[in-house]
């Protein structure tokens, strides 16, 4: 089978995208001794890279005017919320089976198939298109992120200063860290915060440090991590997020998350994983609600076995086999369009 992944990241839009894309390419490839991966990403040179290990060809192009090289493919997964109509209708012309694996595209209608992580979306049934795959079996979790054995949880949770993470994405272009950093000096208990920054912040290492420095109550140590993210991850007891994939890879993971969002309207993306008690969801992004942190963490601290709960409430939640499922998917609806095409 013939695949492109095409998808699309940046600093300002984020790299969830490209996380997500590479880890399903990099099962794909491990999985199936008959595929041919060409893995296209528009964005910004520095996404490059996340991809310094991959085994297939992939290119990164500025913008969707200067890609080129298209071929035809058997299927092409779509990571990325919007595109534009010519660009879309070029690629369309030359796969055969459409996929999207972003929850929010522009482009939702027109493909052929939608994998989502969740069984919840927002989307009316004019926008769905002919197959839609939407439960937590299609959770797309990268390989470093591991169980978290529980023995090992509960020795965290044992700890008099809590080890907390706070991971704002890849890019977090509005800085919301430096946002996290100043109000969590107040929290009043002790705790070890992570702050986790990824590839594409590009803002002020200096503020960030201007602010521990005001800070004698607890450690907070920044780690500047990609492939080592998850070493870190599995020795906290909590994280602090802003939803998205690693919401769904702590929830994997056995993590227990604090999320909050962007967007109230995307509150559908988590829903599924607070009725399943393995995350926390305090709002939207604002002054008020990011000072609520604090007083949630508090709780949390005088109440561990509701977070213990909410690592035993993960275990067998999230399989990890979404690859081989979105694959058998494909390659069955892909020899239905072809056999229907004969037919004709």
């Amino acid at each position: 089978m013939k695949i492109l992944f095409l998808c699309k990241a940046s600093t300002k839009t984020g790299l969830g995208h490209l996380i997500r894309s590479r880890s399903l390419a990099n099962q794909f490839y491990k999985q199936q001794p008959n595929i041919n991966i060409d893995f296209k990403i528009i964005g910004e040179s520095l996404v490059a890279r996340l991809m310094s290990e991959v085994s297939y060809s992939y290119t990164v192009y500025e913008s969707e005017a200067a890609l080129d090289g298209l071929e035809n493919y058997d299927v092409c997964f779509f990571d990325m919320i919007s595109i534009s109509d010519f660009f879309f209708d070029q690629v369309a012309a030359q796969t055969k089976l459409k996929v999207s694996i972003s929850p929010i595209f522009n482009k939702m209608s027109a493909v052929d198939i939608f994998f989502n992580r969740t069984k919840y979306h927002n989307l009316s049934e004019s926008e769905l298109p002919t197959y839609v795959h939407s439960s937590l079996d299609y959770t797309i979790i990268q390989d470093a992120c591991k169980k978290i054995k529980t023995s090992i949880y509960e020795d965290n949770l044992e700890l008099d200063q809590f080890p907390i993470a706070v991971c704002m994405g890849g890019g977090d272009a509005a800085n919301k860290t430096l946002n996290f950093l100043k109000s969590l000096k107040k929290c009043k208990v002790p705790a070890t915060f992570w702050v986790m920054l990824g590839e594409g912040y590009k803002h002020s290492y200096d503020e960030l440090i201007s602010e521990i420095k005001k800070n004698s109550d607890h450690e907070i140590i920044l780690a500047k991590a990609n492939k080592s993210m998850w070493q870190i991850l599995k020795n906290c007891i909590l994280a602090i997020l802003p939803g998205g994939i690693t919401t769904y890879e702590a929830a994997y993971a056995g993590l227990p998350t604090l999320n909050l969002l962007e967007n109230e309207n995307a509150y559908f993306l988590i829903k599924e994983l607070e009725e399943q008690k393995v995350c926390l969801y305090n709002g939207k992004i604002n002054p008020e609600n990011i000072e609520s942190v604090n007083a949630t963490i508090e709780r949390l601290y005088h109440n561990r076995k509701e977070l213990l709960m909410m690592h035993i409430n993960s275990k067998q939640l999230i399989p990890n086999e979404s690859a081989r499922n979105i694959y058998d998917k494909c390659a069955e609806i892909l020899k239905e369009k072809i056999s229907r095409a004969n037919m004709s």
